[in-house]
Parts: structure tokens; C-alpha cells; sequence
């Protein structure tokens, strides 16, 4: 199992969510962010100083997956958010150890839902 995790701007959320009912996603979480991302590294060609520090609005996704739909998902994300401008936000994919069901209590990728 996997959680996939995506930073992206407010104005993709209806892009990348249609680009994600393709892949039948067992469910999905939405939660407001902030943050900011190598513009302050002093290496990085976009570098502003952190005395201009500004946390950009972004958007957190969370969503659990069989390890088999995991590329099919930043597949939906990446074509639905890249636009090649700075900004577009960043997706990471993390183990899930274990999960449960609390209706059922059902343990493992069958807590979130068969393969589809």
C-alpha cells in the first residue's frame, strides 16, 4: 500500500480531480497548506532571500492506494498540474505499513478498498 502525497496550487484541484476519476481512486483527502520551496535555497536560480519570505496557498491530497495504482495516480496528477511553471507544486509516494477499516475492521490493502 501507498500514500500518495501532492502539493499543488488551489486553481488544479478541479483538473486534477477529474484527471483522477479515470483511475478509480478509493478516496481522497483535501486540506489547506502553506509553504514555500526552493526559491529559498541559495542555489536554486528562482532564489528570493528569506527576508521576502511568503508562504504560497497550496493544496495537500492525500491518497491511499494499492502499490500497483501508484503510477497510474502520478501519472493523473502529473498530466492534470505540470504546466512547467514554477509553482506547480510536488507529489510524494510513502509506505503504508498497515491500515484499518473502522466499520469492519478489516486490516491491510483490504481496508482500502480492492483493486480496481
Amino acid at each position: 500500500m501507498k500514500l500518495v502525497i501532492a502539493y499543488i496550487p488551489p486553481d488544479r484541484l478541479d483538473s486534477i480531480l477529474s484527471g483522477l476519476t479515470q483511475h478509480r481512486i478509493h478516496g481522497l483527502t483535501v486540506s489547506h497548506a502553506q509553504g514555500f520551496g526552493q526559491e529559498h535555497d541559495r542555489q536554486h536560480p528562482d532564489y528570493r532571500p528569506f527576508a521576502a519570505l511568503d508562504l504560497t496557498k497550496k493544496l495537500r491530497l492525500e491518497i491511499a492506494c494499492h502499490d500497483e495504482e501508484s503510477d497510474g495516480i502520478l501519472k493523473a496528477i502529473y498530466d492534470s498540474a505540470h504546466t512547467g511553471n514554477r509553482g506547480n507544486g510536488k507529489v510524494f509516494v510513502v509506505p503504508i505499513l498497515d491500515a484499518m477499516r473502522l466499520k469492519t475492521g478489516e486490516r491491510g490493502p483490504a481496508a482500502i478498498g480492492a483493486i480496481i
